[in-house]
């Protein structure tokens, strides 16, 4: 189980300052539809609520979501595979981007991962969302490579990178 809620004003390790009002915990059934409605905003190409319920059913998967009140304002899902993990959510409501949300989302699923025996964890993201890559450089993402026409609707490459959780 991961244990590290993380409370309004705290600064987390990497001494980013949370939106106040929120905390982060495993994702729960009972949120898969809230989820999954999130998912629809952001994204062109959006899971259903039946994709996060089979993914959040493996043992092997890490799903965290940040909750403001009552609501679910982001969520993060990493999928492991012996040592390797791959990040395939990390998303925030439009209101609470620019907040370092996605920053404490993204430290507590990679410190439960490496906690699982994971030592590296690929992602892809789009070319043109330099938000996410300089998000992701900030935590020493490094860039692998170039798959050409990984994302459709808008068509565009994603940018494979790469962490490794090995001290």
């Amino acid at each position: 189980m991961v244990a590290m809620v993380h409370s309004a004003g705290r600064k987390g390790n990497m001494g980013e300052q949370m939106p106040d009002g929120v905390t982060i915990r495993e994702m729960r059934q009972a949120d898969l539809g809230e989820v999954a409605e999130l998912e629809r905003q952001i994204f062109s190409r959006p899971w259903s609520e039946e994709s996060f319920r089979n993914a959040l059913s493996s043992p092997d998967h890490c799903y965290l979501v940040a909750v403001c009140g009552e609501s679910i304002v982001g969520y993060c899902g990493l999928w492991c595979s012996f040592d390797t993990a791959d990040l395939c959510n990390l998303a925030m409501a439009e209101e609470f981007r620019k907040q370092n949300l996605g920053s404490a989302l993204l430290r507590h699923g990679l410190a439960a991962v490496q906690r699982k025996g994971v030592e590296r964890v690929l992602l892809e993201v789009r070319c043109s969302n330099a938000p996410a890559i300089a998000l992701y450089a900030k935590f020493g993402f490094e860039e692998l490579g170039i798959r050409r026409g990984y994302y459709s609707y808008p068509a565009e490459d994603g940018i494979l990178m790469e962490i490794s959780l090995m001290l």
